[in-house]
């Protein structure tokens, strides 16, 4: 197991939980045993992870991606009002920014994908950047708000990169996050068939009160957190299932999948909300 002091507590008590996970003793945090070097993270993020890895097609699903991200912004609005400014770590192929952009506010990101960086900044125009967070230009006070949707649990080292939000973002500042939650009544009922635990792209698997410790050491206040819907299209949905499911649910996508034309598997899209994916809005104290 890669030797490492709990990010929630800061024990060094592991036990054993399930398929490669390793659980704290004392506060219940849950890791992936082993934590990839750097190289073998640029490997798996490559552009086969966006086009059949993880992800069935990602941009053959923006419509899909679209909708989420204007529910979370105005979700996120509702709960910390008008955004002036913010940057997204793991921005991809730069959608979350075009629709932080859309509504007048001044966005910017970073990813370590040179294929999805390279589509954000040419394709759409936008400021994106190809390399770690760890490593950006940013000066203190720069961002009003820093966003990770659906990325912290991808992070070796999330108490890193959370620090340093903390340390570029004005008093009264926000970080927004969406990530799987282990806590859930799904997850503890599905327990190591839960669809959410594959290392090494997911390392880090929070619950509300996890999440809630992890972020308190680091001077951020969670003052709202939700289980947040998410909208699928069919297609990425069979290609999770293929990718992902229990085998009755593989080899049922797979049937589905020869059957149903991709053509309209990708416009058959729908929202739901099985109470497993958490949105946090935290707050710098």
């Amino acid at each position: 197991m890669t030797p490492q002091a709990c990010i929630a507590c800061g024990a060094d008590a592991w036990t054993e939980l399930y398929r490669g996970l390793v659980r704290c003793s004392r506060c219940g945090f849950v890791r992936a045993a082993e934590l990839p070097s750097p190289e073998v993270l640029a490997r798996v993020y490559g552009a086969g992870y966006f086009h059949g890895e993880e992800y069935a097609d990602y941009l053959g699903d923006e419509p899909a991606h679209a909708q989420n991200f204007r529910a979370r912004f105005a979700r996120i609005t509702a709960v910390a009002g008008p955004i002036e400014s913010t940057f997204e770590i793991g921005c991809a192929y730069g959608l979350w920014l075009r629709t932080a952009a859309e509504h007048g506010v001044r966005a910017a990101g970073i990813d370590i994908s040179a294929e999805a960086v390279r589509h954000a900044a040419d394709a759409l125009g936008l400021d994106a950047r190809l390399g770690a967070f760890e490593d950006a230009a940013i000066r203190p006070g720069e961002f009003q708000s820093f966003c990770m949707w659906d990325t912290i649990e991808h992070l070796p080292h999330p108490e890193r990169v959370v620090a340093r939000v903390s340390k570029l973002l004005p008093a009264g500042g926000w970080l927004f996050l969406t990530t799987g939650d282990i806590g859930s009544p799904l997850a503890r009922r599905e327990g190591d068939r839960w669809r959410m635990i594959h290392p090494p792209t997911h390392l880090q698997y929070f619950s509300r009160a996890t999440l809630e410790r992890f972020l308190a050491r680091h001077g951020l206040e969670i003052t709202h957190v939700e289980s947040t819907s998410v909208c699928r299209s069919l297609h990425g949905t069979l290609a999770g299932l293929k990718l992902f499911g229990s085998p009755p649910f593989r080899s049922g996508a797979a049937i589905a999948s020869s059957l149903i034309p991709r053509a309209i598997a990708v416009r058959v899209r729908f929202s739901l909300d099985l109470g497993d994916i958490l949105l946090a809005c935290a707050r710098k104290r």
